[in-house]
């Protein structure tokens, strides 16, 4: 399984709430860019999931629009930033895909990383930080990463 995780553009500091902030001009740029780089590693992404939030659902809108992918986005709440990742572990079982676009936020996404990786360098992940794994199943140490993308 393919898992792709990108963690949504840089967002507007302040909102009615957390939930309602917006990508800024950069952060929808860098969201292109990094998608755009990766573009035929992605081209193989079956679903698209979002976390419900505001710049995520931009960000995965973003991304899908670059691929020219056409399917419906699927939106989680195990993608939110306070969100478990065994939760997100056994969704992503669920799933019947080969390839995965998983858009979300910190802390979670760097949480997952690390635990799939077994590695704590991915505990700071960027915004519009693009990362690919690849693993049999999304159990604690079994990923490998394959590649990052960074915007710039």
């Amino acid at each position: 399984m393919d898992l792709f995780f990108l963690r949504h553009g840089e967002a507007e500091p302040h909102a009615a709430s957390d939930t309602e902030r917006r990508l800024t001009h950069r952060g929808e740029s860098d969201v292109v860019g990094v998608i755009e780089s990766r573009r035929g590693e992605l081209a193989a992404v079956d679903l698209i999931v979002t976390s419900p939030y505001r710049r995520a659902m931009q960000t995965a809108k973003i991304a899908a629009q670059t691929l020219d992918f056409e399917g419906e986005l699927l939106v989680t709440e195990q993608l939110e930033p306070g969100a478990q990742a065994q939760a997100l572990f056994e969704f992503i079982e669920t799933l019947d895909v080969k390839a995965l676009l998983l858009v979300t936020h910190q802390p979670l996404v760097g949480h997952v990383l690390s635990l799939l990786s077994g590695d704590n360098h991915w505990l700071v992940t960027g915004t519009a930080n693009l990362v690919a794994l690849q693993t049999q199943a999304p159990v604690p140490g079994f990923a490998d990463v394959c590649w990052a993308q960074f915007p710039g």
